[in-house]
């Protein structure tokens, strides 16, 4: 097994985007193994901070000298120790031909009331490089990051592979003459965009705008790329990111790799999409059942026993089952549907069976090995998801937001105070969406907190997705938001719940903590308790995890639930 090492070095303020960057490099390596590869992370929250006999810095910097690569991350300012690791990989460079060297510089929107003194460093940092004759290149969010370097890394392992020399690294150069294959390969997006911009008209302004006025757009690559922008920004935060990560894949250059990544992202996308409709419908199902209005706990569908109880997370068609169960179980007990437009799918047998192929085909081509796949096979995978994202143009006119904690303010001599609710904006648009930003939104009454909500025209009439959807980082009381979808619960062993962060499909798993919440009738001791930020978030996480099980067991049979002997 040949071990690559990869030396991340960057400040502490792309924290986030440095771990996210790892999740990358640990997916790479399931895929590489096979190539008898292995992509070994070196950073500094590797080294433990104890003493030695030199300073800990020249512990980070005698690790880089074993490096192949090293990755310099930068956004507001240059660290002292960040420049040094820089400096360290240069002189090597320069004398051994190794490490390679990639510097990415963060282009993100910053509060002008964040930029201190140590801005400066940035620019001094910059100038240096260019009189090193180095190339910088940006980057706008950790997406756009990871499918450049994705580029850059298809075509420098066949090279460290078999040890070949190396030149210094400079990202922002593409090679100058494509071949013929390249272009004649598909066009990524294309068939996509056309349909979608079309489909989301009638529930989105923009659109309509710009198709008025615009009626030979795909004749225009500006307007294309506008284009793409619209149906980003237009559809729901969770899809709008999924689009968003297709089109930046399919900007990316050729590679085997493009292939593979494009045709799991089809799936993806429709995955979130179905799920997105299907735990709004959950989530007001259960609603219907506390209220009385409908009893199914007696004879439950069988794709909802499923769904309550898989230990493994459902596949592409399973999700379709469970949709077309749910439309089927509000149309048949003429129950108020939250997703209204939904209801057109369950009266069409032609667009079901559609979604139900779409579905089916999107399962086969990502089943497929990796050397079996072929660039039709992306315009292929692009239809299926097109179909799904048309018959669910709806979400085109919902809006999302995650809701963290809610303030009461109320000054002397005021007569009423208001509620500040404290919500993150969820978009597809990075620009229009800064998921480390919270904002204030000013109410004379509260709702619950700690939830993501899914709405249309009213921000109060909305549908609390908790549990199937949670925001991890809010309920963990830190900032930015981390979405993540519900996925399956280990059944058969010690009853985890599992949810996928949507960004990178990592896995999340929690229990029920062992921190139960003192009684209420002792205030003293409950208001301790509480003043302890972990045991906030143990009670947090504890309220999704005794939600889901109240879920669980209104809308399907109680039974005995399984565990694992211990001995």
């Amino acid at each position: 097994m040949r071990t690559i090492r990869i030396f991340i070095a960057s400040s502490s303020e792309l924290k986030e985007d440095r771990d996210q960057f790892r999740m990358f490099v640990s997916q790479e390596n399931d895929r590489l193994h096979k190539k008898g590869l292995y992509l070994e992370i070196v950073q500094w929250e590797n080294f433990l901070d104890a003493i030695s006999d030199t300073r800990m810095q020249d512990e980070y910097n005698n690790a880089l000298r074993q490096c192949d690569l090293v990755i310099c991350l930068f956004f507001t300012k240059v660290g002292r120790f960040s420049e040094e690791e820089f400096d360290t990989a240069y002189e090597l460079f320069k004398n051994e031909g190794k490490p390679k060297i990639w510097t990415y510089f963060k282009d993100a929107p910053i509060s002008t009331g964040s930029i201190t003194s140590e801005f400066n460093s940035l620019l001094t940092f910059k100038n240096k490089l260019a009189s090193l004759g180095h190339f910088y290149t940006r980057y706008t969010n950790i997406d756009n990051l990871i499918n450049q370097y994705k580029t850059q890394l298809e075509r420098i392992i066949p090279e460290l592979n078999t040890s070949a020399p190396a030149n210094l690294a400079s990202p922002s150069v593409e090679d100058p003459v494509k071949s013929k294959e390249d272009s004649a390969e598909h066009h990524f997006n294309k068939h996509l965009t056309a349909v979608l911009i079309h489909a989301i008209k009638p529930h989105n302004r923009k659109a309509s705008s710009f198709l008025t006025e615009n009626p030979n757009w795909q004749d225009n690559e500006q307007l294309t790329r506008i284009a793409k922008q619209i149906i980003i920004s237009s559809y729901v935060g969770v899809i709008g990111i999924q689009i968003r990560k297709l089109m930046s894949i399919g900007n990316e250059s050729r590679s085997t790799s493009k292939i593979e990544r494009y045709i799991k992202n089809c799936e993806f996308t429709a995955k979130r999409a179905l799920q997105l409709l299907n735990y709004a419908l959950l989530s007001k199902l259960w609603d219907h059942h506390i209220s009385g209005e409908i009893n199914i706990k007696k004879n439950p569908d069988e794709a909802l026993r499923k769904f309550f109880r898989n230990s493994t997370e459902t596949c592409l068609t399973d999700d379709c089952d469970l949709m077309q169960t749910l439309l089927k179980i509000f149309s048949n007990n003429t129950l108020e549907n939250p997703i209204p437009e939904s209801s057109k799918i369950y009266t069409s047998p032609e667009v079901q069976e559609a979604l139900q192929r779409a579905c089916e085909l999107l399962n086969e081509l990502s089943q497929k090995e990796l050397s079996m796949l072929k660039n039709e096979d992306c315009l292929l995978a692009e239809k299926q998801v097109t179909q799904v994202l048309e018959t669910l143009n709806f979400f085109a006119a919902y809006r999302m937001i995650s809701l963290k904690d809610i303030n009461y303010s109320q000054q002397r001599n005021e007569k009423t105070g208001l509620y500040l609710h404290n919500y993150t904006y969820l978009a597809g648009d990075t620009r229009d969406n800064n998921l480390n930003k919270t904002k204030v939104r000013r109410e004379d009454s509260p709702v619950l907190s700690f939830a993501v909500l899914l709405f249309k025209d009213n921000y109060r009439q909305n549908i609390n997705l908790d549990p199937f959807i949670i925001d991890y980082n809010g309920l963990a009381l830190t900032g930015g938001s981390k979405i993540c979808f519900y996925s399956h619960i280990n059944t058969y062993s010690d009853l985890n719940l599992n949810y996928t962060f949507i960004e990178d499909n990592s896995t999340i798993s929690f229990n029920k903590s062992n921190n139960p919440k003192p009684n209420d009738t002792d205030v003293v001791k409950l208001n301790h308790w509480l003043a302890e930020p972990q045991n906030r978030k143990d009670l947090n996480f504890d309220n999704v995890y005794q939600l889901f099980f109240e879920a669980k067991n209104e809308l399907i049979d109680q039974d005995e639930e399984t565990q694992m002997d211990i001995f």
